[in-house]
């Protein structure tokens, strides 16, 4: 055939068409997968400037030893040491463009869309699989957090990959070389991600609850040796990165407003408290649009609840490994240890967001078809929209004084 002819020759993108159209139905959440991923490449790809937070732990990454942690880290800034080595590291080779700075974050962030996919489809109900799926993959905060040059997306998959592991040990045959790479991570995750110590906690304690009440002392042994090795990283890793944040830090001043008041001693205390929990609907879930806060919190909290129950007849032990880990920040934020708000929690979207499309789910079988796609349009409409808007160049991010990608709705 001449070149001519096969350049003006029509193509038939019927078939092309069909195949696409049934790999999405028999591949619902590897379609998702991959329509995140191409999403975080999208926003990758445009190398937006770095914002203030970036340039400040920038500053301390050019020119330095990776594994130099005996000063101060400038500008109020802390990360976690594996963190700051690893960036050191590719920085001190590669030089300093956002797209070698923010290679790692983007790298954890496309790792965390295969782990949640997993997570979602051991954990969930088909229906509720996919659900959770795309409020993951159109995520404006897990979307924005895979392309900045913070550690917030490493919390996220190292956080995945410790969930994962946990609810293969709980009910998967036993097997050495799991229980060797549980070991590992919980071993190395303290340099790596300060929030992994509530994530490895919280699994560990319902791992080991359920093997002494089942029983299985030696099972309950080897965890127990896992733990006083993590405990020991810990302590380790604390002290590391204590040396690197200067006595006259501001950071607990600037997070005052994440810390839940305990006990509450007046209705304002109650207030700010109960702001803190429907914040999270805000930022980091972004479920909330500016209309109606309340309502719509209202609605996300009460799915999450019909999951969680749905989930504790299922599974009880399961539901511990998602939400021990979350009881404790929450405790951590109360004694003024760690703030429970926004970019710190991002870690928490996970298994929030599956609880919510679980709940959302169950819609079918209590209301019917047409009542799920109205809770299905309510839930995910204004969060896959605004994430597609976001991630639209040129596009100029408005933080607000928290630091948060968008407006508080429920506090100052």
């Amino acid at each position: 055939m001449p070149i001519s002819d096969a350049l003006t020759r029509q193509v038939d993108l019927v078939p092309f068409s069909r195949r696409l159209a049934a790999f999405v139905l028999r591949r619902p959440l590897w379609t998702c997968v991959w329509l995140g991923v191409a999403l975080r490449v999208w926003v990758y790809l445009h190398a937006r400037s770095y914002w203030m937070d970036e340039a400040s732990l920038l500053g301390n990454l050019k020119g330095k030893a990776p594994f130099d942690f005996t000063g101060h880290l400038a500008s109020d800034q802390l990360a976690p040491p594996g963190f700051l080595a690893a960036e050191r590291a590719l920085i001190g080779l590669l030089g300093e463009s956002p797209y070698v700075a923010r290679l790692i974050p983007m790298i954890c962030g496309v790792a965390a869309l295969f782990l949640f996919r997993r997570f979602a489809g051991r954990l969930l109900e088909p229906t509720a699989a996919v659900v959770a799926m795309v409020l993951f993959a159109f995520s404006d905060d897990l979307v924005y957090y895979s392309n900045e040059l913070k550690p917030y997306s490493t919390d996220l998959a190292l956080g995945l990959a410790v969930t994962l592991l946990s609810l293969s040990e709980l009910r998967d045959p036993p097997d050495r070389r799991r229980l060797w790479a549980i070991a590992a991570l919980a071993v190395a995750s303290p340099w790596l991600s300060f929030p992994s110590a509530f994530v490895v906690a919280g699994c560990g304690l319902t791992l080991l609850i359920d093997r002494l009440r089942d029983g299985r002392k030696a099972d309950a042994a080897r965890l127990a040796a896992i733990a006083l090795a993590w405990g020991f990283s810990l302590m380790l890793a604390y002290r590391t990165s204590s040396r690197m944040l200067a006595p006259a830090t501001s950071m607990y001043v600037f997070w005052n407003f994440a810390f839940p008041p305990f006990p509450p001693t007046s209705p304002a205390d109650l207030a700010k408290t109960m702001g803190i929990l429907l914040e999270t609907f805000v930022t980091p879930l972004n479920l909330v649009p500016r209309v109606l806060p309340y309502a719509f919190a209202l609605f996300a909290a009460t799915l999450g609840v019909s999951g969680a129950l749905w989930l504790a007849r299922k599974d009880p032990a399961a539901l511990a490994i998602l939400l021990v880990p979350a009881a404790l920040a929450l405790v951590a934020a109360t004694t003024r240890r760690y703030p429970f708000h926004g970019r710190l929690i991002l870690w928490l979207a996970p298994a929030f967001l599956a609880l919510i499309a679980q709940g959302a789910a169950r819609v079918r079988w209590s209301r019917g078809a047409a009542w799920l796609a109205l809770v299905l349009v309510l839930l995910m409409a204004y969060p896959v929209v605004d994430a597609l808007y976001q991630a639209a160049p040129p596009h100029v991010r408005e933080f607000n004084p928290h630091g948060d990608l968008r407006r508080n709705r429920f506090m100052d």
